[in-house]
């Protein structure tokens, strides 16, 4: 069996080791609050821990001790919960957080005061702390629009649930049984699940930071900086991903666009007047299309539109729709409106083109 003070020194030493891990990001990412919030919460459940190593687990800590050890591990959990919502891009509420970690360390006192029994007024700040364990697990398995969900969000998903969970049968336990709980035995179970859930939250956070840096960096490589569109990696990528493999069926239609006389424009006006010209072509060309179809830039003044599903008798009036959009309303310009046209080539896949390759 693991003795209190091995389990108490681990708990610390490995809050401590988080919370130098988490520094190192932090100062490497000043701009991400969320990295600052979860190093804040390993902070204070460190200190709460280096405190009840000093309390004998024979007897109730006294009351001021008591204050203090659950503003610390509320002021966690609630550190926890901020910077999930921060990590997701919702909004903080400041003086929501302030009161949920004061509101356990004040209403222990208040209960004892009113002559409340200490099992019924510890149950009171397990209820606290269940209540921010819910919001953090509810933060975790929340979908914001347009935000694709993170494999690594079930670790922590599982972290917080475990939380809630323990803190459910622990209100259960004081309220209904009359079973010690100022025990070396309750002391030492608390403190394995405690450091098994702080594990899996700790890291679920690294692994969450992770995987977001990893996508971002992978969305980068496939996107065109310059008008937002994908680049030919990404097109290929949403290929493979939204047309079957060719066959006798038609897979959609395939439109090349390629801006008329775009050298001429740069060489008059500047690359950074061609430049604007790419990105209003694009977003006027994009604003034609349904949400199926598929742009890509190819590469300088040319653009690819994939039209899934597509077929022959409809290549003729999406092209004639893009000319049209890019033809009739003149391109702003400093110098003044400036007309721009496209000349455009249409295919098949999987008809007169066995492939995408060759329809191109």
């Amino acid at each position: 069996m693991l003795d209190l003070h091995t389990l108490h020194f681990a708990s610390a030493a490995s809050r401590c080791a988080y919370v130098v891990v988490f520094l190192v990001m932090a100062l490497s990412q000043r701009q991400q609050t969320f990295l600052w919030q979860w190093m804040g919460a390993m902070g204070t459940s460190m200190v709460g821990s280096l405190i009840m190593m000093h309390v004998p687990s024979s007897d109730a800590p006294p009351v001021w001790i008591a204050m203090v050890v659950y503003w610390l591990y509320a002021g966690s959990l609630v550190l926890c919960w901020t910077g999930l919502r921060s990590f997701f891009g919702r909004p903080v509420r400041i003086d929501l957080g302030i009161c949920l970690t004061a509101l356990p360390g004040l209403l222990y006192p208040l209960l004892l005061s009113a002559g409340v029994a200490n099992r019924l007024a510890v149950a009171a700040v397990f209820l606290c702390c269940l209540g921010v364990a819910l919001l953090a697990a509810r933060e975790t398995v929340r979908l914001s629009p347009g935000v694709e969900r993170l494999w690594s969000q079930s670790i922590v998903t599982v972290a917080f649930g475990s939380y809630v969970l323990v803190f459910l049968v622990s209100i259960g336990v004081l309220v209904g049984t009359d079973w010690p709980t100022a025990s070396a035995e309750t002391e030492r179970n608390s403190m394995i699940l405690d450091q098994v859930m702080g594990v899996l939250a700790y890291f679920g956070y690294i692994a969450m930071a992770a995987e977001r840096a990893n996508r971002t960096l992978l969305r980068l490589a496939e996107t065109d900086p310059l008008t937002g569109l994908s680049n030919r990696r990404g097109l290929q990528k949403q290929l493979r991903r939204r047309l079957p493999a060719p066959g006798r069926q038609a897979l959609g239609g395939v439109l090349i666009l390629d801006i008329d006389h775009f050298k001429s424009i740069n060489d008059r006006y500047g690359h950074e007047s061609g430049d604007a010209i790419l990105a209003t072509f694009a977003s006027r060309v994009r604003a034609t299309l349904r949400a199926t179809d598929l742009i890509a830039r190819w590469g300088g003044e040319e653009f690819l539109i994939v039209l899934p599903g597509a077929g022959p008798q409809e290549l003729l009036p999406v092209a004639e729709r893009v000319r049209a959009a890019v033809a009739e309303e003149p391109f702003p310009h400093r110098s003044g409106a400036l007309t721009v046209t496209v000349s455009i080539g249409a295919a098949m896949m999987g008809l007169d083109a066995a492939s995408f390759e060759e329809a191109t």
